[in-house]
């Protein structure tokens, strides 16, 4: 039986990294075309979270994890760890080459600096995390408005734009599992905000859909947050042995849109059980 998501046990640093025992990535299959996988604290503190998934037609993986904190700790294996997968389900299915796109939730360089490993892999597509190349690739000619579609095949991706944390920033909603993938826009942590009107407006939208959308789950890209309500690791931390589940809900983003709501045009630091809201 799956481990519901809520009680998946992610690696979550140590207190003494260089004596840590843990991978650099941890790989969790959420369902047998669908993985999720955590970049150790002890690599880079931010420990993001990225995200594969498969279609009949091609695979699609969500952000490349950013640069070690230590700069001698080398490289994240994103592509050796992307390739097993990929290896292993093509031989559950009897398949042969799968196409695969690397995209992101959002440019910032712990989303995307490991880019360059994907760089003239065969079959594959950087999608380069600049927005007009994001607007280009996935239909969204009316952004901040409007939707985009991502076939993977048997598969489809709805792609949002959510502009304010990132100007380039989307959400993505998957419509086999129906997770709701949300970047570093809305996660259990710090949500820190670039733009201010843009994020307003993008939290309306994104409520808007969940009003008229089946949501399993709201995924980021971090867990900041304790289990304890309203309290936040500090940043930079490489050992949460208490850290907030990943997955939030569909009321999380009503309450945070209501929360943007609250605020108006005089935003403010707005701290909440499962989230914070950082202008």
């Amino acid at each position: 039986m799956a481990i519901p998501l809520e009680d998946v046990q992610w690696i979550h640093g140590a207190l003494n990294c260089a004596a840590s025992t843990d991978p650099l990535i941890q790989t969790h299959r959420l369902d047998e075309d669908t993985f999720i996988l955590r970049v150790s604290k002890c690599f880079s503190y931010e420990g993001n979270f990225l995200y594969l998934l498969f279609g009949s037609a091609r695979a699609i993986l969500f952000d490349t994890g950013g640069q070690a904190d230590d700069a001698g700790a080398g490289t994240l294996p994103i592509r050796d760890t992307v390739e097993g997968i990929i290896g292993r389900w093509q031989q559950a299915r009897g398949s042969g080459a799968i196409d695969l796109v690397v995209a992101h939730t959002h440019g910032h360089s712990d989303h995307a600096f490991w880019d360059c490993q994907f760089e003239g892999r065969p079959n594959t597509t950087v999608v380069k995390p600049t927005l007009a190349t994001v607007k280009s690739f996935f239909g969204l000619s009316n952004w901040p408005e409007g939707q985009g579609e991502l076939q993977l095949g048997g598969r489809t991706l709805t792609v949002l734009p959510l502009p304010g944390h990132d100007s380039s920033h989307i959400a993505v909603h998957d419509d086999r599992t129906k997770a709701l993938l949300t970047g570093d826009t809305l996660y259990p942590g710090l949500l820190t905000v670039q733009d201010w009107p843009a994020y307003r407006r993008s939290a309306a939208r994104l409520a808007d859909f969940a009003r008229n959308n089946e949501i399993s789950h709201v995924l980021g890209c971090h867990i900041e947050m304790k289990k304890t309500p309203r309290e936040l690791y500090d940043v930079g931390t490489t050992y949460q042995p208490d850290e907030h589940a990943l997955p939030l809900s569909a009321a999380h983003v009503l309450e945070w849109h209501a929360a943007c709501e609250a605020m108006a045009m005089s935003p403010h630091r707005d701290v909440h059980d499962d989230f914070i809201i950082q202008i």
